[in-house]
C-alpha cells in the first residue's frame, strides 16, 4: 500500500474542490508533498508516523484504506502545527524558508487546518459511517484545542518546572499522536476499550517523540562545543532541578560552567530513561487487547525505533 500517494491524492482531491487562488493551492500542495516525502526518507528501519492511522485501522481488522481521510487530515494538522511552531520560534530557516516569509507560512498553516476540516467533512469517501465521522471530528477538534493549550503554556511560562514541562510535552506531541491512533482505530471500530488503549498508546508515543527532539538538539550541542547550547525548556528545567538538588549557585545552562557537558550527558541519560519508561507504558497498553499481528509488529517497530534511537519525525 502506497501510503504517501494515498495521502497526497486525497489532499489534491480536496484542494481541487475548493475555490482557492491557484498560487495558494499550488503552495499548499507543494509543501504538503515536500514534507511528506522528507518524512518517508527520514525513516528507513520502520514505517514513518504518517502510517499510524492506517496501521491502527488494520490492526483492528479493517481494510487500512478506510483510514485514508483521517490519516490525510491528521498529517495536514501535524504539518500545520510543525510550521506554526517554526514561525513562533523564529526557526523557519531550519526548514529552508526565509524569515521574511513568516506571514505566508502562517497563512499556509491556517489553510492546512481548514483543508483538513474539509477532508473530515467527506469521510463518506472512505465508507466511514456518520456516527464514526462525527466522533472523529469531535476528537480532532478537542485535540487541536488541547495542543493549542499546551502551546500556550510553552509560550507563556518563562521558566517552567520539570512537572510543567512534562505536562506540555503530553499536551502537545502526546495529544497529537494519541489522536492519530484514536482516529485510525475509530475508522475500524467503536469498541471503547480498543479506542482508549490505542489513544493511550499514541499519547506515550507522542511524548517519546518530544523527548527524541530534545535528545537530538542536545547531541548537536555536544558536537559543537564552541557554540552556546540552545536548550529546550525541558532541558533547562532538568538542569535547574539538578542544580537545586546540589545547591548550585549559578544557572546550569550558563555556557562558561565547567560542569555543562557532564550535566548535558546526565540530561541525555535522563531523557533516554524517560523514553524507555514511556515505551514500556505503551507496550503495556498494546498487550491489553488482541490486534492483528502484522500491523501490531509494525506499530511496535515505530515505537522501538523512536524510543531507542532518539529519532525525530521532521
Amino acid at each position: 500500500m502506497n501510503v504517501d500517494a494515498l495521502i497526497i491524492e486525497r489532499v489534491e482531491f480536496a484542494l481541487g474542490r475548493l475555490d482557492l487562488t491557484p498560487t495558494y493551492r499550488q503552495l499548499l500542495q507543494t509543501v504538503a508533498e515536500r514534507h511528506l516525502t522528507a518524512q518517508f526518507k527520514h525513516f528507513e528501519v520502520c514505517k514513518p508516523p504518517a502510517y499510524l492511522p492506517f496501521l491502527c485501522c488494520e490492526a483492528n481488522g479493517v481494510d487500512p484504506k478506510r483510514a485514508v481521510g483521517v490519516a490525510s487530515a491528521w498529517y495536514l494538522l501535524e504539518l500545520a502545527a510543525h510550521l506554526l511552531d517554526k514561525v513562533e520560534d523564529q526557526e523557519l530557516e531550519v526548514i529552508g524558508v526565509h524569515q521574511s516569509a513568516r506571514g505566508i507560512y502562517t497563512n499556509l498553516s491556517t489553510g492546512m487546518i481548514f483543508v483538513a476540516e474539509w477532508i473530515l467533512n467527506h469521510l463518506e469517501l472512505d465508507c466511514v459511517d456518520a456516527g464514526a465521522a462525527w466522533d472523529i471530528q469531535r476528537a480532532f477538534q478537542e485535540t487541536v484545542l488541547a495542543v493549542c493549550s499546551g502551546q500556550h503554556l510553552d509560550l507563556s511560562v518563562a521558566s517552567p518546572d520539570l512537572s510543567t514541562c512534562w505536562q506540555i510535552a503530553e499536551a502537545k506531541s502526546g495529544s497529537a499522536f494519541a489522536l492519530a491512533c484514536y482516529v485510525g482505530t475509530r475508522a475500524a471500530t467503536n469498541q471503547s476499550e480498543r479506542l482508549r488503549t490505542m489513544e493511550n498508546f499514541g499519547r506515550c508515543l507522542g511524548t517519546i517523540i518530544q523527548i527524541s527532539d530534545d535528545i537530538e538538539d542536545l547531541g548537536q550541542d555536544l558536537n559543537h562545543e564552541d557554540r552556546k547550547p540552545i536548550l529546550s525548556p525541558l532541558a533547562k528545567a532538568y538542569l535547574a532541578h539538578i542544580s537545586a538538588c546540589h545547591g548550585a549557585s549559578r544557572s546550569p545552562s550558563s555556557s562558561n560552567q565547567p560542569q555543562t557537558v557532564p550535566l548535558n550527558n546526565s540530561l541525555i541519560l535522563y531523557l533516554r530513561l524517560e523514553a524507555l519508561k514511556y515505551a514500556e507504558l505503551a507496550r503495556n497498553e498494546l498487550n491489553t487487547i488482541q490486534l492483528a499481528l502484522g500491523p501490531r509488529e509494525q506499530i511496535l517497530a515505530i515505537l522501538n525505533h523512536l524510543s531507542w534511537l532518539g529519532a525525530s519525525v521532521n
